[in-house]
């Protein structure tokens, strides 16, 4: 993918996170314009996601997230979720409120934890999705480099899948993303 039309997702980006999500048909399009300041954003990519959807020969999963100054759509055959937050706008109070200690501590930020929990959340859909975040745990963290860590669900086996599922998350300043793929 090449950075056109206020997109930064580069190739060599999504080859990491196909590599680590385990998931080469991932598409993952990032556009500034899609993000939560443009009053035509939830439009806009819906439009962009229906269309994939529309032209696909095989069954596809989507998930979406918009920020201020940033939207994301992805999609895969598997089940997928993503989250897309300003870094500085996640505050540990509000995460502590739906997090246990546990999971606080072994995250390595606030930023990370909130999208994790979020881009999972979404994955769960067509499985037992809990009502709220507070139910979902994530843990087994693992720094990758400066700006990728992986994670896994906690206790996948109570949100009756098909697969534990992993996940990743992306710190591209000012922003942190959250993606979870959860294999069928």
């Amino acid at each position: 993918m090449t950075k056109d039309s206020g997109m930064i997702i580069t190739a060599d980006m999504l080859e990491s996170l196909r590599l680590h999500l385990r998931t080469p048909d991932l598409q993952v399009i990032a556009r500034t314009e899609w993000g939560s300041q443009n009053s035509a954003h939830r439009e806009l990519i819906h439009k962009e996601r229906d269309s994939f959807l529309q032209n696909s020969p095989t069954k596809l999963h989507s998930s979406i997230a918009h920020t201020h100054g940033m939207g994301v759509l992805v999609l895969s055959k598997h089940a997928v979720g993503v989250d897309a937050e300003v870094s500085s706008r996640v505050q540990e109070k509000v995460i502590a409120r739906v997090s246990s200690p546990e999971d606080v501590q072994a995250a390595p930020n606030a930023a990370s934890l909130w999208v994790a929990k979020e881009a999972t959340f979404k994955a769960l859909r067509p499985y037992k999705q809990p009502s709220v975040l507070s139910d979902i745990s994530i843990g087994a963290w693992v720094n990758i480099d400066s700006h990728t860590e992986t994670f896994r669900l906690n206790h996948s086996i109570s949100h009756q899948l098909p697969s534990e599922g992993v996940g990743v998350c992306i710190h591209f300043s000012p922003f942190t993303f959250g993606f979870f793929v959860i294999h069928s």
